[in-house]
């Protein structure tokens, strides 16, 4: 092996199949992706945004329209890259959704506003629906990948989490979306176990804030108006601001390459420090006596 940056982080020929890859963090991914040799499938819902999307980035990336919160959906998924290919090397899971709350509570620290948001800011569906794709659709991309990714000389998923997973946020994420992440990171760890004797490896990449459709919306390929939240919150970090679009392409193409060929079952934060300043308190203005500088 050649310690060279060009062969250890190589993507070069590499199949990459991303889900949520028509905007925010997979369409990034897929940029990074196509940067850089690799050939490039990207999956959603909405064609118009994955055809955009494949224009902007360029490159050898293809669409595939589909539904990942059913497992049929994740058949028909399969079913399109294998008519296409004999292998995959890497399945991106990246698609997510965020329910936010019905009734939101204007001052977090005020009881009855508390207590109002919990009965009635989530319903039955929110959960079902919130885990339909950020939870059932990571597992059944992945078992239903699993006869083309054993095909690949080292094979790979990456699941795109999040640092909600890790520590609270009163003001950036709802209650379903972060309790769906933190889901996730147990049946990222799961499957790298089940998949252990195809030599399947399985990491968890737990970004902070970045420009997305969940943080703003869109106005060019990879810009967003972020959100007063999201903004505040990333100021917070120790990068003092968002994320970069390729500063989440980066980890998980190299997790991808052969630099990353050795890691599996882990969890990585790119967040610029963002966990470092997330507590129950985090985004609250504290009495002055509860200072201590």
């Amino acid at each position: 092996m050649s310690f060279k940056v060009e062969n250890l982080f190589s993507v070069k020929d590499k199949v990459v199949v991303i889900t949520g890859g028509g905007s925010g963090l997979g369409k990034a991914i897929a940029e990074g992706f196509a940067a850089n040799g690799a050939r490039i499938y990207i999956v959603g819902r909405r064609e118009n945004l994955l055809e955009r999307a494949a224009q902007e980035v360029g490159g050898d990336i293809r669409t595939i329209p589909g539904d990942v919160s059913t497992k049929e959906g994740c058949v028909k998924i399969a079913e399109a890259v294998k008519a296409q290919e004999t292998h995959v090397d890497t399945l991106v899971n990246c698609a997510g959704i965020s329910k936010f709350w019905r009734t939101y509570a204007k001052d977090p620290n005020d009881a009855d506003q508390v207590e109002n948001m919990l009965i009635h800011g989530v319903e039955e569906e929110d959960f079902v629906n919130t885990n339909k794709i950020n939870v059932n659709g990571i597992y059944f991309m992945t078992t239903n990948f699993i006869p083309l990714l054993r095909k690949a000389q080292d094979p790979n998923v990456c699941v795109i989490s999040s640092v909600s997973s890790l520590a609270h946020q009163r003001t950036m994420s709802p209650l379903t979306y972060a309790i769906s992440k933190a889901a996730i990171n147990h049946l990222a760890k799961l499957l790298a176990g089940r998949l252990h004797p195809m030599k399947i490896r399985v990491n968890t990449v737990c970004p902070g804030i970045f420009p997305s459709e969940m943080t703003g919306a869109a106005t060019g390929k990879h810009q967003y108006a972020v959100g007063l939240p999201a903004e505040k919150a990333a100021m917070r970090t120790t990068a003092g601001r968002p994320g970069r679009p390729e500063e989440i392409a980066g980890p998980v193409i190299s997790l991808s390459s052969p630099a990353g060929a050795y890691i599996n079952n882990a969890f990585l934060t790119v967040d610029g420090g963002r966990v470092m300043s997330m507590s129950i308190n985090d985004d609250i203005r504290m009495p002055e006596k509860t200072f201590t500088f």
